[in-house]
């Protein structure tokens, strides 16, 4: 009889102390703060990946690549190469080499002269390579050329130019000629409805900019009003300001702003600031890239 109220009194505990493990467990549930039990529901966490600046090809003679390459860096969209554009100024790039003759025109009394060359002389970037020993150069050689001149660079990234043709041509006596046609699908009228303006470079993060006497741009449309210039900074980040000279005469009527500054320090992060007005708008750009 004694075994039976022990296992009795046993079992009751047992069944007091569920109940007030269950009520506890209860009350837990009940009061706990929602944000309290959040953490414990596992759900796939998805974040949004940082853009990263864009790549060169491995291959830098792959000049479609390589062009518009430079055109992500800017912002600016791609562009298609034509078969008969480029034809035009292989014919060209020909002409200069074998002239030795860096130029927009060629003269009909050259051998080298073509109706279709001329055409992507009148219409395009012109470069002409040389070496003393042997022909060394390599289509990116112009690309990066034009990168580093102001006129040439603004028509390269000019945004709403939708098609350009290249050739590049080298002759037995060590010259390198190239042509970029970037006129003759030249269309304005897209201009207006660009909503992107002015083009900078070097772009806003960019990773790649020589460490040299190398140009900033701001590019605005061609038919349209000369930017006005305010105030200006270039400096280096953690160090000191970079001497600079401004101006917004640029080569042939191109509305922008050109800022060249001394020698960019090597392996730096630099910053730019321009303010001033466009169209009857004030305006503020500060951004910055690192050099190489």
């Amino acid at each position: 009889m004694k075994a039976k109220l022990t296992n009795r009194w046993i079992w009751g505990l047992i069944f007091c102390c569920l109940i007030t493990i269950g009520t506890s467990l209860f009350v837990l549930a009940e009061f706990v703060p929602e944000q309290t039990l959040t953490p414990r529901v596992f759900l796939p966490l998805v974040r949004r990946a940082e853009s990263l600046p864009p790549s060169p090809p491995e291959d830098k003679n792959d000049v479609p690549s390589y062009v518009n390459y430079f055109r992500a860096v800017a912002g600016s969209p791609a562009v298609t190469f034509d078969v008969v554009l480029k034809d035009n100024c292989y014919q060209h790039a020909q002409y200069m080499a074998e002239e030795n003759h860096l130029t927009h025109n060629q003269c009909t009394d050259s051998p080298w002269h073509t109706a279709s060359g001329q055409i992507c002389a009148q219409h395009g970037n012109a470069w002409l390579g040389g070496a003393s020993s042997r022909p060394y150069w390599e289509p990116y050689h112009s690309i990066d050329c034009w990168m580093r001149s102001v006129g040439h660079r603004l028509w390269l990234l000019y945004p709403t130019t939708p098609t350009f043709g290249y050739g590049f041509y080298t002759a037995s006596n060590h010259r390198a000629g190239a042509a970029l046609d970037v006129l003759s699908t030249f269309n304005s009228g897209a201009d207006s409805d660009y909503p992107h303006w002015p083009v900078r470079y070097p772009a806003p993060g960019q990773i790649d900019v020589p460490a040299t006497q190398y140009p900033i741009t701001l590019n605005w449309r061609y038919f349209g009003p000369t930017p006005t210039v305010h105030t200006t900074s270039v400096t280096v980040v953690g160090g000191g300001a970079i001497a600079h000279t401004v101006t917004t005469e640029l080569p042939v009527n191109h509305k922008g702003i050109h800022i060249a500054p001394e020698t960019l320090p090597a392996q730096s992060h630099i910053e730019v600031s321009v303010s001033g007005n466009y169209d009857g708008e004030t305006f503020t750009y500060s951004w910055s890239f690192a050099t190489e």
